[in-house]
């Protein structure tokens, strides 16, 4: 037996001088006060019967000192919070780590997921821990940390909150110098673990295929064309794959492929005939454990004509590209007879109206206007070093044979640098009025002579007005480039979300697609596992590991809680037997 609030010695010493407290007070003798009476007649009797019943007085003596001195050893023994590890279990501090990889929603051949083994796991550890041991719980996502508490049910709460998510899984920090620490895990995501910590595996062989890769892509070729790559692999036993690709005016493509274990199918689908919305692509077979790879999401750009007006005393190479843009609704103007229309977007060729358009506009040259940025020089001869690639208006766009004769220097400041030389930027971007701004006019270059000239204009156009390609995101914490951005999933609910530094935050447990708008601007999200180190459900570490063997203690609570109810009921059983003369 061990105390937990007083030493052995203490203990002892409280008990010898409760014990012997309650001993003296049985044995203390009370000084009588003296009566004189006329005859002891009266008090014989009395006398005679005490003698015949001296033997029973003894023992009701003792019977009664004994039941005190046990209450009162229980009472004061209880102040010491003792220990029996056989009867309530180790004394120690536990640390449980869940794993939340998503393949812990693989299920399992008894219908349960590896994860719901894990919470059962988990719930062993806490029944088998003494009444003060500790517990503390974290898990691999960085979403829980918990502070060590003998509270089992807030542990039981803070099981129930958790799930597997598609966060990056790394191991918490946890200091194992004093305490134990836990691992429940199917050890695919996790494979390496510190060596002090005890893992526990919940992993079982499972069947599954799974959507690794699913991406929408422009077709340069085609005007708003688009093709959509599909990669789907096999991680089980062989099996049959149905593959369904569908669009949002209920185009479908449907496929059926027999791939074998790992085996991998790739291909490339023309969506030239879907109209345009939300893609869906799944793919279902047999005994498939694990759910949340067999979706992907991908957005495809609703196709309609942008009304255009191109102001320009005269550009050939613009007009006849305009002209034969079938997505391209055209009107030419002359400076001087310009006045705002009805339309989409503005091309102003050396030219800009004095106060901002209310459309966006593609601008050639530094025209002379106040909400422009002026020159500041011409450069000679630029050569573009740098670009950026990952602009949407540069898809498909390669500018680094492209040559210029001269070009306008301006102050770029708080613009977004699309091209530049060493010396100046060359194309630029602004995002609130928006336009784009090539600091040098078609002809002192030979970009319009260029294949990608056409695909930039329209990129830019697109950039303008049109919908876009969906951003890409993995389910757990998704950021969107978009601030104060109100959130809504593919059936239009609300999804809450905060604002960080430039940028929304949301979560996204589970594969989909979601809708950013802020003011006039808006994105879509296309939310998908599409990972082979997910997907791949038996690459696990643990697969030899045993199992935690189920222990339970035999006392719930701490002892002192017994004592002091096995206290009143000694209590209340010597008031019962005072009354009925059993006891003194």
């Amino acid at each position: 037996m061990t105390f937990l609030a007083l030493s052995g010695l203490q203990t002892a010493a409280l008990a010898a001088l409760t014990a012997g407290s309650i001993i003296a007070l049985y044995f203390l003798k009370l000084r009588h006060r003296r009566v004189f009476v006329s005859s002891s007649l009266l008090w014989r009797r009395v006398l005679e019967d005490k003698q015949s019943h001296s033997l029973m007085e003894k023992l009701r003596r003792i019977l009664s000192i004994i039941i005190a001195v046990t209450i009162a050893l229980l009472i004061a023994i209880s102040l010491a919070r003792p220990e029996v590890e056989a009867l309530t279990g180790k004394n120690e501090r536990i640390v449980i780590v869940m794993d939340t990889s998503p393949t812990m929603a693989t299920l399992r051949a008894d219908g349960r997921t590896r994860w719901e083994r894990a919470i059962s796991e988990a719930m062993s550890l806490l029944n088998s821990g003494g009444p003060s041991t500790e517990f503390r719980i974290s898990d691999t996502s960085g979403r829980i940390a918990s502070s060590f508490t003998t509270d089992r049910n807030e542990m039981r709460q803070l099981l129930e909150k958790m799930k597997p998510v598609a966060a990056d899984p790394q191991f918490p920090k946890v200091d194992g110098s004093d305490s134990l620490v836990y691992f429940i895990s199917d050890g695919v995501s996790l494979p390496q673990t510190p060596k002090s910590v005890k893992r526990l595996s919940v992993f079982e062989k499972a069947r599954n295929a799974g959507i690794t890769a699913f991406e929408l892509r422009a077709r340069p070729s085609i005007p708003l064309g688009y093709e959509a790559y599909l990669e789907v692999q096999n991680f089980g036993e062989p099996a049959a794959v149905d593959i369904t690709i569908s669009g949002a005016g209920g185009q479908r493509i449907i496929k059926t492929v027999n791939l074998g274990t790992e085996q991998t199918f790739q291909e490339i689908f023309d969506l030239t005939t879907f109209e345009g919305g939300p893609i869906r692509a799944a793919i279902q077979s047999k005994n498939d454990a694990l759910k949340m790879d067999d979706l992907a999401f991908a957005y495809l750009p609703i196709k309609r004509r942008t009304r255009t007006m191109l102001v320009t005393t005269g550009n050939t190479y613009l007009e006849t590209l305009l002209k034969l843009d079938s997505f391209v609704e055209f009107s030419v103007v002359s400076p001087a007879n310009f006045k705002e229309a009805d339309v989409d977007a503005y091309i102003f060729d050396r030219f800009a109206p004095s106060t901002p358009p209310s459309r966006p506009s593609l601008i050639i040259g530094v025209p002379d206007a106040p909400w422009l940025r002026p020159s500041e020089g011409v450069v000679q001869k630029p050569q573009i070093t740098t670009w950026s690639e990952n602009h949407p208006i540069m898809q498909f766009v390669s500018v680094h044979d492209m040559s210029i004769e001269r070009a306008a220097r301006i102050n770029a400041a708080d613009l977004t640098v699309i091209a530049a030389s060493a010396q100046a930027p060359l194309i630029v971007a602004s995002e609130r009025p928006k336009w784009v701004m090539l600091t040098f006019d078609l002809q002192s270059t030979d970009f319009p002579l260029h294949v990608g000239f056409p695909v930039f204009v329209d990129n830019v156009l697109a950039w303008f007005n049109r919908d876009q390609l969906a951003l890409r995101g993995e389910p757990g914490t998704v950021e969107v480039p978009m601030v104060n951005a109100q959130i809504r999933s593919i059936d239009d609910r609300n999804v809450p979300a905060q604002t960080q530094l430039n940028k929304t935050v949301f979560d996204a447990l589970e594969p989909g697609l979601y809708t950013a708008t802020s003011a006039d601007k808006r994105a879509h999200i296309a939310v998908n596992l599409a990972n082979r180190n997910f997907s791949d459900v038996n690459r696990s570490a643990f697969r030899n590991d045993p199992a935690l063997a189920s222990t339970r203690r035999l006392l719930q609570r701490e002892l002192w809680f017994y004592m002091l109810g096995l206290a009143a009921v000694l209590i209340a059983a010597e008031w019962y037997t005072y009354h009925k003369r059993i006891t003194l």
